[in-house]
């Protein structure tokens, strides 16, 4: 899916999310832009023999760092030094690994399948699993909830009272929620 709204969606009823970047088409950007590295538990960079493949993951490898700071080593003046914070030593944090992929050939796929996995794995360990599962059903409570409600609400409104209201709201005339609270009234005195 593109960036939006639809790929949080996805991922409130998946158990491990992928976001597949292609080198060359900005993508690193506008998912940078969307937020959408926040809903990743796998970052894959597909296309991973075109050119540009080596910028697409050093975009990725920079903004998770930014999200997911850990230990760092690394030389200073020939000397060897550590610095960062214990994200990496907590093993309830999952960072989200990048692989690359040439979906074409299969090249990185089996790489990914285990990381797939091995996410699985993690989430039952920790515990993610039952909680992610938890968030998907009341999601879905929800949005069943919401439906039926508004269902109710037009069996029990007519289309010209309900028209006439949503007229006010864009008048200005009432908010939003003195509509929702003036429907709510009327649902309850035909009751």
């Amino acid at each position: 899916v593109g960036a939006g709204q639809a790929e949080v969606d996805i991922a409130r009823l998946a158990h491990t999310t992928l976001v597949v970047e292609a080198p060359g088409f900005g993508d690193d950007i506008q998912a940078i832009k969307a937020g959408i590295l926040e809903i990743a538990d796998i970052l894959v960079v597909n296309k991973a023999d075109l050119p540009g493949a080596e910028n697409s993951e050093r975009a990725l490898r920079g903004m998770l760092d930014l999200a997911h700071p850990g230990k760092r080593t690394f030389q200073h003046h020939g000397q060897v030094m550590q610095a960062g914070g214990e994200a990496d030593e907590n093993p309830e944090t999952w960072t989200p690994p990048i692989l690359r992929t040439v979906a074409t050939d299969g090249t990185g796929v089996p790489a990914l399948v285990e990381a797939i996995t091995a996410h699985g794995a993690h989430l039952r360990q920790s515990g993610e699993w039952g909680r992610r599962e938890r968030q998907r059903l009341e999601a879905e409570i929800e949005a069943l909830l919401s439906a039926t409600l508004m269902e109710d609400l037009h069996q029990r409104v007519t289309d010209a009272r309900y028209t006439a209201v949503l007229d006010q709201v864009a008048r200005r005339a009432i908010s939003p929620q003195e509509a929702v609270q003036g429907f709510l009234k009327q649902i309850k005195a035909r009751r």
